[in-house]
């Protein structure tokens, strides 16, 4: 026997009630949240010297970049025909079509 287009209705609206009643529980289950508080703020004389810590340790990550890759102006004084011929090669490996001239 099947239910009749009425009954179908019903059933959404007791589904959608449901469920609003589910969702307000909820809601009213769960306890405010306190607003956290703002982290409290350096002094002003140690800005600076944080501001100088964190360049030195840029400095010292570049000599280490550096000593294992070498000086960057040697790695990027490339000609345009090495970086041509490395696009080309990168092209074939990836199975690109080669540029018509």
């Amino acid at each position: 026997m099947a239910a009749s287009a009425a009954d179908m209705g019903g059933v959404r609206r007791r589904d959608a009630l449901a469920l609003l009643l589910l969702a307000a529980s909820c809601q009213a289950a769960e306890p405010s949240r306190p607003i956290p508080a703002e982290p409290p703020r350096a002094e002003p004389a140690a800005q600076p010297r944080d501001f100088d810590a964190w360049w030195d340790r840029q400095r010292e990550k570049e000599a280490a970049d550096r000593f294992w890759n070498g000086p960057r102006e040697q790695r990027r004084a490339l000609t345009r025909d090495q970086v041509e011929r490395w696009e080309r090669q990168r092209e074939v490996r990836r199975g690109w079509a080669p540029y018509p001239f």
